[in-house]
């Protein structure tokens, strides 16, 4: 058994911020460079499922240094792929170099890596890579088995899990909570310290540069900003007279604990009038330029779907054309009426046994088709774990760029090297754990592609025709080779965003304290959340966290427990109508987030705040 597992050398973010210089670029000064941390739990799955463990890298010199951590931590050899010409490379060329090395240094049973990267956090590479090798993927997963020639992969999804079954050779995401690192011993310190590095080349991997670099990237930054901080000027129980009753008369005159205004239900959408048309004239199918593909619960689309379909009316007119929803499905129940209710101009439907759960392969297939016959402008999903499984995969079979975890979209013109391109989808992302926004653009090649982040924008109900579309849908035997063997769904958990109240643990909290989190959470009638750090600590389910790779959540009350402030932590809540920190570091960055703070350890401040609130 042969593992291959693709690392990167990234800035640690966790214990320096990065910046932005005048002309735009990073400035990585503060952060020294460390091995990515994601890709240190898919290293110790590798070390535990195969015989021998090759380290893969791509980067400056500078890189062997993580590829000597790798060695530590139980890889065999090491290879950095070091040239030139992949600098500026985005994950569409990164992943034709990786591809390329996977087969030159002798091909493998499995390739693993991190469910993303500290520094960008776009979880493409992996889902990317699988399509250049033709091999099934399985993302964010945090178990692996190997059943003679097949893997079994548990990946996390919103609300729960799913099993996965399929044929090796194959691509696997290795989440946080999955396969913890080891320590490395001093002898394999020492062996990594003596170890050779192997070096490729883009001539050794047999690409030019239509391949691979800045040139080759479909995917461009227009621009690079410093991410706004606030500062609210927290006021601090225990100062001035200020104490927990105080604080809970505060919470009351504030609306904290008022239910939130209604959100329109998918499944109470009612289907537009027949004669309802949109803005924009429709007078071929293929007009409707800006596509959201769409997530179906109970037979409908889900919020996030919405919340696209609500922006997409926004974007189009400035890009030609309507608004398309796609639905894949066995049975689509009633999300063409839905989707038509919430803007959709035209609702693609591909109807198909295959189709009745969600698998990256065969829904790949189909979108790519489709988008291949009608030419769309842009194509738009969810940065949920279905979106960041199956945009990569769509965007390779389509060779065009892909901007992740968008925080925001707009339409404008871009001008380089003197020439002006008009009409381009404007894609802005967090970067570097959330404190750099960047503006990304795909100026020559279509679709422009997005995922975009859950609860940044609002679903609204606006009445279309809705003309519906059959797709064809052709599948081969290929496509069908990954099996779900089990999915497990809490309902309960999805709806974090839904919250009005949302009571989140951190790093802060512990096995003991935890319970607290939820006692609060059931005091005030709020839903538990969590940071990156709490699920890494095992305290919480990966479904459950706010930040840049989880929820985004804007509640009337956010109560942070334990909980540093963290750029990664921050651009999922710093939109709360109120925000309470509990900390016992008086200068958690968490605080300038506050509008109130606590400085003292959970295991004391929360027993208070329950009593104060008559619990």
């Amino acid at each position: 058994m042969r593992a291959i597992v693709l690392v990167k050398q990234v800035p640690d973010l966790r214990l320096g911020g990065v910046g932005v210089h005048p002309d735009g670029t990073i400035d990585r000064a503060a952060a020294p460079p460390i091995t990515n941390p994601a890709d240190l739990h898919a290293l110790a799955a590798a070390v535990q499922l195969a015989d021998e463990v090759v380290a893969l890298s791509m980067g400056p010199p500078l890189a062997e240094q993580a590829l000597r951590d790798a060695i530590a931590a139980g890889a065999h050899r090491a290879v950095l792929l070091c040239d030139h010409a992949f600098a500026g490379s985005d994950t569409w060329a990164t992943a034709n170099a990786l591809a390329a090395a996977v087969r030159v240094v002798g091909g493998a049973d499995l390739v693993l890596c991190g469910i993303s990267a500290l520094d960008g956090e776009t979880g493409q590479v992996g889902p990317s890579v699988a399509q250049r090798l033709g091999w099934p993927q399985a993302t964010g997963c945090e178990a692996l088995e190997l059943e003679g020639m097949t893997l079994v992969a548990r990946r996390v999804v919103e609300g729960g899990y799913e099993r996965l079954r399929m044929p090796l050779p194959a691509v696997a995401t290795v989440g946080e909570t999955g396969f913890t690192p080891g320590y490395p011993t001093l002898p394999r310190r020492r062996a990594a310290a003596a170890a050779t590095i192997e070096r490729l080349t883009a001539a050794d991997l047999g690409l030019s540069d239509h391949d691979v670099g800045l040139a080759a990237s479909p995917t461009k930054v227009a621009r690079m900003s410093a991410a706004p901080w606030p500062d609210r000027g927290c006021r601090f129980v225990g100062v001035d007279g200020f104490g927990y009753q105080q604080l809970v008369a505060e919470l009351v005159a504030r609306g904290s604990f008022a239910p939130g205004d209604p959100v329109p239900s998918p499944t109470a959408a009612q289907p537009a009038a027949p004669a309802a048309r949109s803005a924009v004239a429709l007078d071929a199918v293929g007009s409707a330029n800006v596509w959201v593909v769409c997530q179906l619960v109970d037979g409908a689309p889900d919020r996030a779907s919405l919340e696209l379909l609500t922006k997409a009316t926004e974007l189009a007119p400035a890009l030609g054309g309507g608004v398309a929803a796609v639905v894949l499905a066995a049975d689509p129940g009633n999300s063409a009426l839905v989707a038509a209710a919430h803007g959709a101009d035209i609702v693609y439907v591909a109807v198909d046994p295959a189709l009745a759960q969600y698998r990256a392969e065969p829904f790949a297939a189909v979108l790519a088709a489709a988008a291949r016959q009608y030419h769309p402008q842009a194509i738009l999903l969810t940065a949920t774990t279905t979106g960041r499984d199956l945009a990569p995969r769509v965007a390779s079979l389509l060779n065009t760029g892909l901007a992740a975890d968008c925080t925001d979209l707009y339409v404008g013109s871009w001008t380089r090297q003197g020439v002006t391109h008009n009409g381009l989808l404007h894609m802005v992302r967090p970067a570097m754990a959330g404190g750099v926004l960047a503006t990304c653009l795909c100026p020559e090649v279509r679709p422009q592609m997005a995922t975009v982040r859950p609860g940044v924008f609002e679903p609204c109900v606006q009445p279309r025709r809705g003309l519906v579309v059959p797709l064809a849908v052709s599948l081969h035997d290929d496509d069908l080779r990954v099996e779900v063997l089990e999915r497990r769904i809490s309902p309960a958990d999805v709806d974090l965003r839904d919250a009005d109240v949302v009571i989140a643990g951190g790093a802060g909290c512990d096995a003991a304290s935890w319970h607290l989190v939820e006692q609060l959470a059931a005091a005030i009638g709020g839903s538990v959340a969590a940071s990156r750090g709490a699920v890494e600590a095992g305290l919480a389910q990966r479904s459950l966290q706010v930040g840049q790779t989880g929820a985004t959540v804007r509640p009337r009350l956010y109560v942070a427990c334990g909980i540093s402030g963290a750029l990664q932590h921050a651009v999922g809540m710093q939109d709360s109508g109120t925000i309470v920190a509990i900390n016992r570091n008086p200068d958690a960055v968490v605080f300038k987030l506050a509008h109130f703070g606590i400085v003292a350890d959970v295991a004391d401040a929360v027993p208070r705040l329950i009593a104060a609130l008559g619990g």
